[in-house]
């Protein structure tokens, strides 16, 4: 049985990955290489899971029903696909957020209704309420003290509207734009940035701010979620709300004219007590190092405007599909191979902060984690994120597959965002895989993250790559090197 799945899988590999036969002659391909190309090629419930994923379970905000029961759900398959050590690692945070309705329109100088919705943990706005629009660009705490007295009853924006030009444009602007709040552009101090958004928020209730709009800066009237929680899940503080880039570029232009009043209404609700969320956990066991771990990553929890499918389902579903297949094939790598869903990645890693506080005797045994937030795309690379010495390791890890998944050398920027980082903080090689659909950016957090955007191909290689990693990581000489000082 052994040599027929042999020799099937490398007749599919030379089929599906032309001039495969000189790259392994050429880098040393390995028995174990080629098997994972093959069975994820030939036989992965990648699009199987992901529709499951989208369309049964839907939208999965953190701490919601359908959030638990995707975590469920994942530990089943890993249960199904006969895993070691598959639980659930609990966390609890201090309230569970429901949207409710939004509504908005212009009521002077012109009768215009509006595209809005709230964003995650807003409070409502206790009935409708009017108010004139107010631009505050203050981007200091001295800069507020010119609107004292200045803002009572009033409704606040925040920016100027950002750059959005047509959607699938690789590198335009929007497709930079960072909403969530306490996140900064590279290059800032994000505890500043995150300490001056708190100082904001309460000189606004302390002034009598009755709302803040955000623009949401993408095309087709296309809305983007972010956080208004005024941390650790606690309720935000003003009610926020995002309206679409077209409305709010009319708004701007009304206001060049002359004062604007607008009329709100917003409803949600939160949970009266803390509710209880989790990561999903499962091992494939290593056999002569077990207690060395290598950790594939990916986040489980979702906004709600849409299902999360390529934010992070498609994530979820590669993690899910690589546990397949390295059991199916039956490998044994040296070092523990752990796979772990987090929750609570889009209100900035808490999940991945919990696992890196409650595993924090365990870190030095973390030889590195890769995580899979990247969309549907194929990955193009790895982001290494200032882990310089392991750029080495990750060629000769990757070396015998990167021309067949047609990969680029690792990726030295830095990037911000997902569960790489609490571990990057903590010490332990935190790297990121790099997509290459444009279109993610445009749909992520939005109305059009659905299942239709999911690309099978381009799923396909993602997880082939992070099979690969997870298995030749596992095998590598030692634990891959730390940064200097950590």
């Amino acid at each position: 049985m052994i040599q027929t799945r042999q020799i099937l899988c490398g007749l599919f590999v030379t089929l599906a990955f032309p001039g495969v036969l000189t790259a392994q002659q050429e880098v040393g391909v390995s028995l174990a290489d080629g098997q994972i190309l093959s069975e994820i090629g030939q036989h992965s419930e990648l699009m199987t899971n992901l529709e499951y994923l989208s369309d049964v379970i839907g939208p999965r905000l953190t701490g919601s029903p359908q959030q638990n029961m995707a975590s469920e759900w994942a530990e089943r398959e890993f249960r199904r696909y006969n895993l070691n050590n598959v639980h659930q690692e609990k966390w609890t945070i201090a309230h569970s957020w429901t949207r409710g309705t939004a509504e908005a329109r212009v009521i002077a100088p012109v009768s215009r209704r509006l595209a809005i919705v709230s964003a995650g943990w807003s409070p409502g706005t206790n009935g409708e309420v009017q108010g004139l629009v107010v631009y505050v660009s203050a981007q200091s705490a001295s800069e507020l003290d010119r609107y004292k007295a200045k803002l009572t009853g009033a409704i606040v924006i925040l920016e100027e509207p950002h750059p959005v030009t047509p959607p699938y444009e690789v590198g335009h602007p929007s497709s930079q734009f960072q909403l969530q709040a306490p996140y900064a552009e590279p290059g800032t101090d994000v505890s500043s940035a995150r300490a001056f958004y708190q100082t904001r928020t309460n000189f606004f209730e302390a002034q009598g701010v009755r709302a803040i709009l955000r623009d949401s800066a993408n095309p087709y009237n296309l809305m983007r979620m972010s956080n208004a929680s005024k941390g650790n899940y606690e309720p935000g503080i003003i009610p926020t709300a995002f309206l679409s880039h077209e409305d709010y570029t009319l708004i701007w232009r009304l206001l060049k004219r002359g004062d604007v009043r607008l009329q709100l209404a917003i409803t949600n609700t939160f949970s009266t007590a803390p509710v209880e969320t989790s990561n999903t956990v499962a091992e494939l066991r290593g056999t002569e190092k077990p207690d060395e771990v290598v950790i594939l990553g990916a986040h489980i929890d979702s906004w709600d405007l849409a299902s999360g499918s390529t934010d992070n389902g498609t994530g979820v579903v590669a993690i899910l599909e690589v546990a397949r297949a390295l059991h199916e094939l039956k490998l044994t790598p040296k070092r523990t191979i752990r796979f772990v869903l987090f929750s609570g990645e889009e209100q900035g890693e808490a999940g991945s902060k919990f696992y890196v506080s409650e595993h924090k005797q365990e870190l030095p045994k973390i030889s590195a984690i890769l995580v899979n937030d990247t969309g549907t795309g194929r990955i193009v690379t790895i982001g290494v994120h200032e882990n310089y010495d392991d750029i080495g390791p990750l060629q000769e890890i990757l070396a015998p597959v990167s021309s067949q998944l047609r990969l680029l050398e690792p990726k030295l920027s830095r990037t911000f965002g997902s569960d790489y980082a609490p571990f990057n903080a903590a010490g332990v090689p935190g790297f990121s895989c790099i997509g290459d659909a444009p279109e993610y950016s445009e749909t992520q957090h939005t109305q059009s993250d659905t299942f239709d955007k999911g690309s099978e191909p381009g799923l396909i290689q993602s997880a082939q790559l992070m099979a690969v990693w997870a298995f030749n990581t596992a095998q590598y000489p030692s634990l891959l090197p730390r940064r200097a000082g950590k």
